[in-house]
């Protein structure tokens, strides 16, 4: 038996000249293996003690967790890092803004920068998996981990995620996660999600697929929860979607961190390949499980085999990569970079002339607890400890020429008194991680006992041993002040912010500015929204918020957003999902689907903000007829405003005649425009695709998309009633998912 410490590197160094391939160089390595060395690869490295005492004394992902590593051969393993808005580890990460708030660019391009540089920051601190590329799609806003995604429609999901991907690929290993139907906090471990088909497929798979397909992902990390009846992560039906169906025989799937591997030999034999972070169910269960003849050799091969192959392909990547100097992390290009992502995703809802400010020494009244925070999101497995974060007090204090005071509006009567004096009255109200986020408390000893099959005979110490790895981790986090989360329990504000905007609008409502931070959709009040000068979703901006915020008020940079979600008049109007059922059923209507599907109009649709602009859409240009699953339409832009600015051109598409079963129109594609100097033209291409109109057959594995009369309209958002529209035949397009589809 070979006993080479570099072997890894040689055969690193073999493909990256081209001559071995990938499948063929594991092939090789894994038969310089021992059979105590290929079990190795399938489960983390470390033991649940160890990694109580590590997370005691270090925290979350303070180091990287490894899987898979055998320095006799010289394989690293899997070096993981969690996401998704920055990197964790030895805490110098860069915390960008949160997923919902980048979702609200709507700018590929820049998530991609974001991936470069969240890549290149992994890397340099010592990891090569990034796990941080979360695309679940949450049919009720109310989610507590929104914020790790990009909202609610699949195609802007997909096209964003992809983004992401191919920056992070730059530097490291890209897995995708939560596969799949992963959109409820409180129940994560329990809940059984129940989805058929051509519904899972037309809406809560496309995008996993395009981040694989149009990104070039590596990985993807199953769920907690069940689908149709069985754990995500021993889903042979599920995860046969990715090995079959879509012909993905090389992605590598680990699973959910803690207890996500509920059945050692289910799980072998669905394809999920690690269990993640610890030793723990497969390393106790397989040796008797490969006596016993309940899982073959030949399984664990397939899966070594896999997960040596993602580790070669990208370290020979690696080899002609920019490198990663050791101080990108947090370096000022990154908080830059954090900085105009951050302006970028405000989405500016309301404004009715009172932006940009003009700092001409106005007295400002800054009003509010948030306004000291320096929060980035939630508490959870996404919080990335970045100790450069600004508050938006500091940011707006940092801005010469104006007189800032401020107030934490405790006390309404002080707040009613200086907001009538203050030229400008800055709210800033929302969310923080008690409010919504990953819930810890969820840990449930009992279910979780179920899952450490190898101490089935005593169910007592099970259960206790789980009972008190909660506990602890429920201490760490208490101490170190990151309680709460969880799914929303409603859309609106909390009682005492939506008192103090009720009193600041009552006295001085021409003269104020609303912020709100949330991972979605906000209720107003309606006396606030007729009532204030301008409102304003800035998301969670991350380490930059606070300069952001400065110089989006101030006119040095644009609230240029578009919502990522509806924001609805009333809750009747979100998709009906107890949040914390065991047993839940996902259809085709939520989000704007659901609005159309009801009749009603949204608050604030998907696709709308102002920015500093006022766009207008001249004309749109499409081919007579389509025939073909992916195709353009250019449309003609006019900046009708004061200020230069940029906007989303989004369109729209649906059958000229729909039944009352189906939505009127869905997004098909989407661009960013440059910057429009004010009374400029331009015209805008806008790459678009069949694919959210199409139909699952299970029968054949392919997309339909039925012959007839489709309506293609340019819109600023959806449902504008300014919208260019054309109306073109559609001749019948299929298309199987096997074939080789990357959108150029």
């Amino acid at each position: 038996m070979a006993s080479s410490k570099i072997l890894f590197q040689q055969l690193v160094g073999e493909i990256a000249a081209h001559r071995i391939d990938p499948s063929d160089a594991a092939k090789d390595l894994y038969s310089q293996l021992t059979p105590d060395e290929r079990l190795w690869l399938l489960d983390g490295d470390i033991g649940l003690l160890q990694f109580i005492v590590q997370f005691i004394r270090e925290g979350y992902c303070f180091r990287p967790a490894v899987a898979g590593s055998i320095p006799r051969l010289g394989i690293p393993g899997i070096r993981f890092s969690d996401g998704p808005r920055g990197v964790q580890l030895q805490g110098k990460g860069t915390a960008f803004p949160t997923t919902s708030t980048r979702a609200q660019t709507w700018n590929p391009d820049l998530e991609e920068q974001v991936g470069v540089a969240i890549g290149k920051e992994l890397r340099a601190l010592g990891g090569n998996y990034y796990a941080g590329v979360c695309v679940n799609l949450a049919p009720n806003p109310k989610w507590g981990r929104a914020q790790e995604s990009y909202g609610e429609d699949p195609l802007l999901i997909g096209t964003l995620g992809s983004a992401l991907v191919r920056g992070v690929r730059t530097h490291a290993i890209a897995c995708v996660k939560h596969f799949a139907l992963n959109s409820m906090e409180n129940k994560r471990f329990e809940v059984d999600v129940e989805c058929d088909p051509a519904t899972m497929h037309e809406c809560f798979l496309p995008h996993f697929r395009q981040c694989l397909v149009e990104g070039g992902a590596e990985s993807l990390m199953s769920a907690y929860n069940s689908v149709n009846g069985e754990y995500a992560g021993d889903n042979a039906a599920l995860l046969g979607i990715l090995r079959e169906t879509w012909g993905k025989e090389d992605v590598v799937v680990t699973s959910d961190w803690l207890w996500g591997t509920r059945d050692s030999a289910k799980s072998v034999k669905a394809g999920l390949d690690v269990e993640m972070p610890l030793r723990s169910n497969r390393a106790w269960q397989l040796p008797k499980l490969l006596r016993q003849e309940q899982v073959e050799w030949r399984d664990i091969e397939r899966i070594g085999q896999r997960i040596l192959r993602m580790e070669l392909a990208y370290y020979a990547r690696m080899v002609e990569a920019p490198q990663a100097p050791a101080d990108a992390p947090g370096c000022k290009e990154h908080r830059d970079l954090a900085k105009h992502v951050a302006a970028e995703g405000m989405v500016l809802l309301k404004n009715d002339d009172v932006l940009p400010i003009r700092p001409t020494g106005q007295r400002i009244l800054v009003v509010g607890p948030l306004a000291t925070s320096t929060q980035t999101g939630d508490n959870g497995s996404s919080f990335v400890p970045d100790s450069t974060v600004v508050s938006p007090l500091e940011g707006l204090r940092s801005q010469s020429g104006i007189t800032i005071a401020y107030l934490d509006g405790y006390d309404l009567g002080r707040v009613e008194r200086e907001a009538q004096r203050a030229d400008i009255v800055f709210a800033l109200v929302g969310y923080t991680g008690a409010d919504e986020g990953e819930y810890i408390a969820n840990l449930d000893p009992i279910g979780m006992a179920a899952s450490l099959p190898y101490l089935a005979p005593y169910p007592v110490i099970a259960r206790a041993i789980c009972w008190t790895a909660q506990s602890v981790l429920g201490l760490v986090r208490l101490v170190k002040g990151e309680i709460g989360g969880g799914d929303r329990k409603t859309l609106r504000l909390r009682r005492a912010d939506e008192q103090l905007l009720r009193a600041i609008v009552t006295v001085a409502g021409t003269k104020t500015i609303v912020a709100i931070e949330s991972s979605g959709p906000v209720i107003l009040p309606a006396l606030v929204r007729k009532g204030a000068a301008a409102i304003m979703m800035t998301g969670y901006g991350g380490c930059q918020y606070g300069n952001a915020l400065r110089e989006v008020l101030f006119g040095d940079a644009e609230p240029a957003g578009r919502l990522a979600y509806s924001i609805v008049k009333s809750e009747d109007d979100i998709a009906e999902i107890d949040m914390n059922a065991t047993s839940v059923v996902y259809n085709r209507f939520w989000g704007y689907r659901l609005i159309q599907l009801k009749g009603e109009r949204a608050a604030y649709p998907f696709g709308f903000g102002l920015g500093y602009g006022d766009f207008t859409l001249e004309d749109l240009q499409t081919s007579s007829s389509l025939n073909e699953r992916f195709f353009e339409v250019r449309v003609c832009i006019a900046n009708r405003g004061l200020h230069q600015s940029s906007t989303v051109v989004q369109v729209y598409a649906g059958k000229a005649s729909p039944l009352a079963s189906e939505c009127t129109r869905v997004l098909v594609g989407f661009a960013r425009s440059s910057r429009l100097p004010p009374g400029q033209f331009t015209s805008v291409s806008v790459r678009c695709r069949l694919d959210p109109l199409a139909r699952w057959e299970s029968k054949s594995d392919q997309f339909c998309v039925t012959r007839g009369w489709y309506k293609i309209a340019a819109s600023r958002y959806e449902g504008d009633a300014d919208a260019i529209v054309k109306v073109i035949p559609v001749q019948q397009v299929r298309w199987t998912v096997k074939t080789s589809d990357r959108f150029a």
